[in-house]
């Protein structure tokens, strides 16, 4: 009282040589494809005929010419007050120095050295420790190029400048 399934004919014998052929034929085709772009490929990287001018020479770098550099003598200083505390300044390269607290009148000198053409960067911040004006001057290569006062006691005082 069942019923029976019916069941076709299965697929035909498999043709193990069809899928053989198929492998080899594959093969074939990327052997032919690799050989022939290595044979242009060798054609390219030959040495170019002499006056030729197809560009299939090897590209020319120009050298690179060195960036002349330019010095500053700078010397940073600080006068009258009693004194300075946070005594900050741009030091050597472009690193940034600091001095707590010092007497006055003081000074640093310092060489900076950087591209020519390039913009160069001055500053000297103190805060006055207490009564009198407390002066920053900032000279380069024996120029003062800015000087500020201030008076208030706990006052700050910022010279700055800024040089091609």
């Amino acid at each position: 009282m069942g019923v029976v399934p019916t069941v076709g004919p299965g697929p035909g014998p498999r043709r193990p040589l069809s899928s053989s052929m198929a492998v080899f034929a594959g093969l074939g085709v990327l052997l032919t494809v690799g050989l022939t772009s290595m044979l242009i490929a060798g054609a390219r990287g030959a040495d170019p005929v002499v006056g030729a001018l197809n560009g299939a020479g090897a590209a020319v770098e120009a050298p690179v010419a060195p960036v002349p550099q330019v010095s500053y003598a700078v010397t940073y200083e600080l006068s009258g007050g009693a004194g300075a505390l946070n005594v900050t300044y741009v030091a050597r390269g472009s690193d940034i120095a600091q001095v707590l607290d010092t007497d006055t009148p003081w000074s640093v000198s310092v060489e900076r050295t950087g591209p020519q053409g390039a913009e160069q960067y001055f500053s000297l911040t103190a805060r006055n420790a207490g009564r009198g004006t407390l002066v920053c001057r900032i000279t380069v290569d024996g120029v003062v190029v800015s000087e500020r006062s201030v008076s208030a006691p706990q006052g700050m005082v910022r010279c700055s400048k800024s040089l091609p």
